[in-house]
């Protein structure tokens, strides 16, 4: 239990919500409730907002409904809403009961969206304008709102018709310098691009840096306007979808972060490494077949690690690129076939420069002129098979409707393990055999 000086306590109240995130993500979960407990709840509703997903959980089973309830009021309630996807259902019933009847509605209307989707992003906070309304009553709109909400919140105006359906957007400099009287639906643009709610974030993000919106406006299925999406809150999504794809190459969860509790790591953790476990057992079985020729040219141990580990990098560097492009939108299923014969023709020529300088050494290092060939031959055919897993195995999860990045590495080094053991022991078993030893 924390106790609290109020010298101490007065030291969190001038932290950035971030900052205080941080060090309640260094605390015991117990002491961290006890220190949000102290807080204002403003305070710390700010900073259950930037806690990472995985300790919340945890963070908010010490509030009852009632306390939950005046933490997300203070809350925007896209922020509001993601909290309120960690706790339980009849947890869930109870806060929003607690609260007044339109801003729960607003919630529900925010968490039927999965958090993958732009729905699952955007923000309900908007100002719509009706195409009847006058210049003037739009502006008297405006005022009215710019003394309730955040100002950001006004920057995007867009124009619905009776239905809420998104027909146009105004400026504020169209607001302010058209006549009183004009009508909204004369000067409104109505070349207005949108999103639909179940749009991808992954899409969402390639929209944004492709375009360099600074905001898009959401809609569901009749078009209906339901929310807004801005670019800061794109970029957040970027820097998510960067992480998770980096950890889900490695066979890791996604939102494991290095705080993270131990008990959630070892879950997320330990059925890749099985997995793992039996892809390497299976690289053993295809060295198991060849036991007899590595007992009568021992030599041949020392080179396995080389040919599987070049086969390995080369084949990552393919992977790379091709998770990468397919991040970006910038390759489609349709240049697959292209981006293969290019990956083809590099692990050829890098196989060729690399397979010679390993055949040297491996002729100057045991005086073998054949077990340089046959290890120079074996990285030589390696490169290619990786190259190929390399774009093979993205576009095939991609194709599956899974996310390319999903333990793809674990899946490549499988590949180039196994095609260099063979490669390399089978050629060195034909070379034993003819030559009758």
């Amino acid at each position: 239990m924390i106790q609290e000086t109020p010298v101490f306590l007065k030291e969190y109240l001038h932290l950035h919500a971030a900052d205080l995130a941080d060090r309640l993500q260094r605390l015991d979960t117990g002491e961290a409730r006890e220190l949000l407990r102290q807080l204002p709840p403003e305070k710390a509703a700010a900073a259950l907002a930037e806690v990472d997903r995985e300790r919340l959980a945890g963070l908010l089973k010490g509030f009852d409904a009632h306390q939950l309830s005046g933490l997300l009021s203070s809350l925007p309630p896209e922020d509001a809403a993601d909290l309120l996807q960690e706790v339980s259902a009849g947890t869930r019933r109870e806060v929003l009961a607690e609260l007044p009847p339109e801003s729960a509605e607003g919630l529900r209307a925010l968490m039927q969206y999965p958090e993958d989707t732009a729905g699952g992003v955007m923000s309900n906070r908007f100002i719509a304008l009706r195409t009847d309304m006058t210049v003037e009553e739009a502006l008297q709109v405006l005022r009215a709102r710019a003394r309730e909400e955040n100002p950001e919140d006004i920057s995007y105006l867009y124009v619905t018709d009776a239905d809420r359906r998104l027909v146009g957007i105004v400026s504020l400099r169209d607001l302010v310098f058209r006549r009183p009287d004009r009508r909204i639906s004369e000067i409104m643009n109505p070349d207005v691009k949108f999103v639909r709610a179940e749009t991808d974030r992954e899409e969402l993000a390639r929209l944004f840096e492709h375009y360099h919106y600074p905001g898009l406006p959401v809609v569901d299925a009749e078009g209906r306007l339901v929310g807004v999406v801005k670019a800061s809150d794109v970029l957040e999504v970027v820097t998510r979808e960067a992480t998770e794809d980096m950890q889900l190459m490695v066979g890791l969860s996604g939102e494991e972060r290095a705080l993270s509790p131990w008990f959630y790591s070892v879950k997320r953790r330990l059925p890749w490494l099985y997995i793992n476990l039996a892809t390497a057992f299976l690289a053993a079985f295809v060295v198991g077949l060849f036991e007899d020729t590595i007992a009568r040219w021992t030599a041949l141990a020392i080179f396995l690690p080389v040919i599987a580990g070049q086969g390995g990098n080369a084949g990552m560097q393919t992977l790379t690129v091709i998770i990468r492009d397919l991040a970006l939108g910038e390759l489609a299923p349709q240049d697959g076939r292209r981006a293969l014969f290019k990956e083809l023709l590099v692990a050829l020529l890098n196989g060729l420069a690399v397979g010679i300088v390993v055949g040297l050494i491996g002729w100057w290092w045991k005086g073998s002129p054949a077990l340089g060939l046959v290890a120079g031959v074996a990285m030589v055919l390696n490169q290619p098979a990786a190259a190929v897993a390399g774009v093979w195995i993205p576009l095939g999860l991609r194709a599956v409707g899974l996310d390319p990045a999903l333990a793809s590495s674990i899946l490549l080094t499988t590949v180039t393990d196994l095609a260099g053991f063979f490669f390399f022991l089978g050629l060195a078993w034909l070379g034993l055999h003819w030559s009758g030893l």
